[in-house]
């Protein structure tokens, strides 16, 4: 195991919250930072195709009574159905 010194400094930070007298860490020098080369990452980020599907349905925010809540919570349940199939039920027009 590395030895770690016994007085360590108080850090200081710049005017945008990042430490600046940083030497080490846990006992192994920190590399130079002129001479390490960033490599992107090769997997996550956008692509095309990717994510889910449009269903072809827009979100809605509504405010209900907590009655009307619970009965349509209960009869999506007693039907195995989504609340947003049993909603989009009973608020057709005709």
């Amino acid at each position: 195991m590395k030895k770690h010194k016994e007085t360590s400094e108080k850090p200081v930070f710049d005017a945008e919250g990042y430490q600046v007298n940083l030497q080490d860490l846990n006992g192994e020098a920190l590399p130079r930072r002129g001479i390490v080369k960033f490599k992107p990452l090769k997997h996550g980020g956008v692509r095309a195709g990717a994510g889910r599907k449009p269903a072809g349905r827009t979100p809605v925010l509504l405010r209900l009574s907590p009655g009307v809540v619970a009965a349509l919570r209960a009869k999506a349940k007693a039907e195995n159905r989504t609340l947003s199939d049993v909603a989009e039920e009973r608020l057709a027009i005709a």
